[in-house]
């Protein structure tokens, strides 16, 4: 892939930030990607060919393109971190180290779509690539719902993770079985959640508190890996282009042929 060379820009007032554009090939819309000094070059690297590989994931699959401008963040550590989510998203000091302590990544679409990963606190390259794919779904999910996505964040936030292990396996960079990994989390939880208690952004961070983000995150995949088996991978963008006209209890009835409730009721991870 071609690229444009770096150029330095002072983007904060306190941080000297490399901004780089993808090429024209994203269609019409303007993907940035801005790196903090302090982000190394291979992490770079991993956040450039995740992009590109989930960008083709989702033409190839899916025949979806972004079709909004979207700046994408990199950060090396903590504390950079949750000044970004306090600076990009508005959240408070407090709120922002909650999200900090408990994600790599963080993303709003609609105008002004903004990706944030914490590079220094993903260990590995594949995990970078998983969390840059990850958040790259979140984008066309509120994309093709007009920002209704998260009305069922285990949803939402299942899809996001099922996609992100799937496109490793499509690109042959996966080293690790999630389905495997999800299920040994979920398998030494002393409880797990239940899906029907992870409906709203406050259900949702209210777990983590409780059960664990792993926990929490691997619950919610292990239900989606469940429709993908019954259903396969296209219906989960049916379900979120149809939240544009219906409720999301109509929308999963339409893309996957039955209640949610009903399916809430008979999950198990196991």
């Amino acid at each position: 892939m071609k690229t444009k060379s770096l150029i330095i820009v002072l983007v904060f007032s306190v941080f000297w930030l490399q901004a780089c554009p993808f090429p024209a090939a994203y269609g019409a819309t303007r993907l940035d990607l801005v790196v903090e000094y302090g982000v190394d070059n291979k992490s770079e690297a991993q956040a450039r060919l995740a992009l590109d590989t989930s960008t083709n994931f989702f033409q190839s699959t899916y025949s979806l393109g972004l079709e909004r401008d979207l700046q994408i963040f990199l950060v090396p550590n903590q504390d950079t971190y949750r000044t970004a989510l306090m600076q990009h998203y508005g959240l408070s000091d407090s709120q922002a180290r909650n999200v900090a302590e408990s994600t790599g990544g963080f993303s709003r679409g609609s105008a002004g779509a903004t990706i944030v990963v914490n590079m220094g606190s993903l260990t590995s390259g594949q995990s970078q690539f998983f969390c840059l794919c990850h958040e790259l779904v979140h984008q066309f999910q509120s994309q093709e719902s007009r920002d209704r996505h998260n009305s069922i964040r285990w949803l939402s936030e299942g899809v996001a993770d099922v996609l992100a292990a799937h496109i490793l396996d499509t690109a042959g960079l996966r080293k690790t079985d999630y389905q495997r990994y999800w299920q040994e989390i979920v398998k030494r939880a002393p409880r797990w959640p239940r899906l029907e208690d992870l409906h709203s952004y406050d259900d949702w961070f209210a777990s983590m508190g409780a059960n664990g983000p792993s926990v929490t995150y691997g619950a919610s995949a292990l239900a989606v890996l469940t429709l993908v088996r019954w259903k396969g991978y296209r219906p989960l963008f049916a379900y979120f282009n149809s939240l544009k006209q219906l409720s999301p209890e109509d929308a999963f009835v339409q893309a996957f042929g039955l209640t949610m409730a009903d399916f809430e009721k008979q999950f198990t991870p196991f």
